[in-house]
């Protein structure tokens, strides 16, 4: 795990889990490249989502909304509940900055790694378009052990940004972030774990 999550060094973390178990472990290997596909594709989270909330919408490097599975160096355009950010639309954005997938005889895994990052759409602004500093990190992991799935959202280093060039972008941050870091974010993220999880498990019939 401590070379797929990054490492926690300052600020906030935020953990959620979802478990599932199959008959089997070929079953469980089927439900695992659902799992994968499922998280790859971005515009569908909100669907996903036990109570959807925020809006994600994957981009291109200018920024321009496209519609297949994420990849690496991809963007995401996320709209969270609540006052948007004033310099990029009301938008937050992140970029997928790692994508991992490892596979053994009785072991597989695959996970993304998100960070904030500038506005794609405004190429000139270097300001991080993010209620967080670009510090922070979004891990998703998707686990198969035998015939067992896991998932796991892991939030590392998360820091208000208050740093922006923009002094309205920084008082939005600060309410944001704060309310984020006082437990706010943790029903969306809970929600999507959730959601993705149960997603696999009506296919497949089994309990969540």
């Amino acid at each position: 795990m401590k070379n797929i999550i990054p490492e926690q060094k300052d600020g906030k973390r935020l953990d959620c889990f979802e478990s599932l178990e199959f008959p089997s472990e070929a079953i469980a290997s089927m439900a695992f490249d659902l799992a994968v596909d499922n998280l790859k594709n971005v515009n569908q989270w909100y669907e996903l989502a036990e109570l959807p909330a925020a809006v994600f919408q994957l981009t291109s490097g200018y920024g321009t909304p496209i519609e297949r599975l994420l990849e690496l160096h991809d963007y995401i355009r996320l709209d969270i509940p609540g006052p948007g950010l004033p310099s990029s639309g009301g938008y937050d954005w992140v970029t997928v900055v790692n994508i991992m997938s490892e596979k053994t005889a009785d072991y597989k895994v695959f996970a993304i790694t998100l960070k904030p990052c500038p506005d794609p759409s405004h190429p000139d602004d270097k300001n991080t378009a993010h209620f967080f500093e670009g510090i922070s990190s979004s891990t998703f992991l998707i686990e198969q052990r035998r015939n067992s799935l896991l998932f796991q959202y892991a939030g590392r280093n998360e820091i208000i940004n208050v740093d922006n060039e923009n002094l309205s972008d920084n008082i939005r941050n600060y309410f944001v972030g704060l309310a984020a870091k006082l437990g706010a974010s943790y029903p969306q993220w809970k929600s999507l774990i959730k959601g993705m999880a149960n997603a696999v498990a009506k296919k497949f019939d089994v309990q969540l």
